[in-house]
């Protein structure tokens, strides 16, 4: 009687004695009984010999440390929203003059909250990746590495914003430090929040296709990424009024997208298994 071979080939041996072949990984989905040197391998083998593949699934990558992300990510792009509204209601307020464009301290306040929106719109897609089941990669790895782009150039305009052209403004060596349509890093900006940002959120929408209880969040993100896309008509066009269309994406909608997500976040708890 020779060594048998089991149907899953996963065993580390067979014992002769008994006739029963041990595994690997768990005895409990295939047992499997020698005579003669055939193997008979348990009904239901093929079907959980696929949980055995090495491959990374949605499951393996959702931690506890993913879930903390995306839950503390989502809950800061709606605390920036509220934020920067208020910001913009104060200068209205107080000393808003309709031709104006907005100065410090409020355009100061609103830049550094438009770089901590942009870290946490991509810890927001850091989660999602981590979240997205096996079919629907492609467009969570979009969506990450969109992101990525769109952080990188918005921190870029905003540090050059707060930094060098607010110094050279002082040393009266630049007329006006403000972001002022037409320039070039202005141009940056609306392409960052008009164009990446709306890819961005419809390919974490797109990744959250079928996932449990992410259908209020993904029609959000649909809704915001459509409305960014538009407002690049503004830019396009000059007719800057457009623009206000990708402002009610990005300073509105995204921060109800994110309260969405953080509650699909808390609903998703990962495996037993999962790391820490």
């Amino acid at each position: 009687m020779g060594e048998a071979v089991c149907g899953l080939r996963r065993c580390r041996g067979t014992d002769l004695d008994s006739g029963v072949d041990y595994h690997a990984r768990d005895t409990t989905f295939c047992v499997c009984h020698t005579r003669s040197a055939v193997v008979k391998p348990h009904p239901l083998a093929a079907v959980f010999m696929v949980s055995y593949l090495p491959t990374v699934t949605a499951s393996e990558r959702w931690s506890w440390r993913a879930r903390r992300l995306g839950i503390a990510s989502s809950i800061g792009i709606l605390v920036v929203g509220i934020l920067y509204v208020t910001v913009i209601m104060l200068w209205l307020i107080i000393e808003a003059t309709p031709r104006e464009p907005i100065g410090d301290p409020y355009l100061a306040v609103m830049e550094v909250l438009t770089m901590v929106s942009a870290l946490a719109l991509l810890g927001l897609v850091i989660a999602i990746w981590c979240f997205a089941d096996a079919g629907h990669r492609v467009p969570a790895l979009t969506a990450l590495a969109i992101g990525n782009v769109a952080v990188g150039l918005t921190m870029g305009v905003h540090f050059v914003q707060l930094t060098a052209i607010r110094q050279l403004w002082r040393a009266g060596r630049l007329v006006d430090y403000r972001l002022v349509w037409p320039s070039a890093l202005f141009a940056v900006e609306y392409f960052v929040w008009d164009i990446l940002v709306g890819f961005t959120l419809l390919s974490v929408a797109f990744a959250l296709a079928g996932a449990h209880a992410a259908g209020p969040a993904r029609r959000a993100l649909v809704i915001g990424g459509v409305l960014c896309l538009t407002g690049v008509a503004g830019p396009l066009t000059g007719r800057m009024f457009l623009q206000n269309v990708a402002v009610l994406g990005y300073a509105v909608v995204l921060p109800i997208a994110g309260a969405l997500a953080a509650r699909m976040f808390r609903a998703a708890l990962p495996s037993s298994d999962a790391a820490a």
